[in-house]
């Protein structure tokens, strides 16, 4: 009840970010995370099989490989997007993964699942992500996301465009209930890795004030994402 409390104070807040001028982005995801036993093959069978992205209505679909701090061997996250969270919700009922058979069962073990509502707008562009766990006080997430969105216009215009940073909150998602999830997209690892020494080198102050308002990173990974499906 409690994760209930919060995640509808926290969509009733979402808002007022159209004061700050930034707004929550449309639609919602849902992700599956499994233990891939085979990546190459696993993601492989995926985009030659999209029978299941089709039962479950999703517009867009596709894959993260977790390259760096990971917590489990093969860690892979399947992720659907949807045109609203109501499309999500019913979408996930539509296909459990724990009752799928064939040779997918073979490819993966599964971990985990949840739905997800970006609260910043974002171009939906899969590249390579630095994804981050933070906890963030209910009082000081409108002020976050905000800080988000600056840090996002700063990089673009110091010469990365391809740079999107994304802020979801998670609807049921157990653990996930805790934090807020960020991502931070950039087209290639190159890029990411300039941005980072562009930090390191003195720029980039308003991720500082960002964190701030926060309670601190939980957990941080680099994940390598691509679309496999589209509606």
């Amino acid at each position: 009840m409690k994760n209930l409390l919060f995640i509808l104070t926290l969509l009733v807040s979402v808002n007022t970010f159209a004061d700050g001028h930034v707004k929550p982005a449309d639609g919602a995801f849902t992700t599956l995370n499994v233990a891939a036993k085979d990546i190459d093959r696993y993601v492989g069978f995926l985009k030659s099989n999209s029978d299941a992205f089709k039962a479950i209505g999703s517009s867009d679909a596709g894959v993260c490989v977790t390259r760096s701090g990971n917590d489990y061997p093969g860690e892979l996250m399947v992720w659907n997007a949807f045109p609203s969270v109501e499309a999500a919700m019913v979408g996930s009922l539509k296909y459990d993964p724990y009752k799928a058979g064939g040779q997918i069962t073979k490819l993966r073990e599964l971990k985990h699942s949840a739905i997800w509502k970006s609260l910043k707008s974002f171009r939906l562009e899969p590249g390579h992500e630095v994804v981050s766990r933070v906890k963030v006080k209910q009082e000081n997430i409108n002020a976050f996301v905000n800080k988000m969105a600056e840090l996002e216009k700063e990089i673009q215009s110091n010469g990365h465009p391809d740079f999107f940073n994304g802020v979801f909150v998670s609807i049921a998602g157990g653990f996930e209930s805790q934090t807020l999830m960020l991502r931070s997209i950039t087209s290639s690892a190159s890029d990411q890795g300039k941005i980072a020494d562009e930090y390191f080198e003195g720029n980039y102050n308003t991720f500082n004030e960002a964190m701030a308002l926060s309670e601190g990173f939980v957990s941080e990974q680099i994940q390598v994402c691509e679309q496999t499906y589209k509606r």
